[in-house]
């Protein structure tokens, strides 16, 4: 006989969500320029570059200026998935530096092309359990050199109970009743 090695149990009270919206810049400067933030890892002869793998580093500011002010991250990783275009599918942890969200993250991926759109599949910190999109545009390219991104953020998660507020909560059933 198998031995049971998790239990499900239904959920008696809905999870409280907040929702957050963001309009951040992401700034992508190619391998060989000063201030590179990417590096081909593993290059390829296909045509159109198909099974480049690149890791990345890029920085995410509040303005669409280089120079705007640094507020987090983007680490991970991207890979030419398209034979003919431009697609990189790409997978991305957003670290957020300062202010409120210090030390918190948004992680996403998705095919990323000129313009288009990322699954927002999870967080950390404030952004616990994330979910949601990041829809984003180019807004300055220099082939060859670097890129900017506007990065439209709509994100729902599950803010943290903080502890002296846990002991005042009451959780109750579907039916409004809080269990024996």
């Amino acid at each position: 006989m198998a031995t049971t090695y998790f239990t499900i149990a239904p959920c008696q009270y809905v999870l409280c969500q907040n929702e957050v919206t963001m309009k951040l810049y992401l700034h992508q400067v190619v391998q060989g320029q000063p201030n590179q933030n990417q590096v081909a890892m593993v290059p390829s002869l296909q045509p159109a570059g198909f099974g480049t793998i690149a890791v990345n580093d890029w920085t995410v500011i509040d303005g669409p200026n280089p120079s705007a002010n640094i507020v987090g991250r983007a680490k991970g990783v991207h890979i030419q998935a398209d034979q003919a275009n431009a697609g990189w599918y790409t997978s991305l942890l957003i670290i957020f530096e300062g202010g409120r969200f210090k030390g918190s993250s948004l992680q996403a991926l998705g095919i990323t092309a000129s313009t288009g759109e990322l699954a927002i599949i999870g967080g950390t910190g404030e952004f616990k359990m994330a979910r949601g999109t990041i829809k984003y545009k180019i807004v300055l390219n220099t082939p060859n050199v670097e890129s900017i991104r506007e990065l439209n953020i709509q994100a729902f998660y599950t803010p943290e109970i903080p502890p002296a507020a846990q002991g005042a909560v009451t959780i109750v059933n579907a039916a409004g009743q809080a269990p024996n």
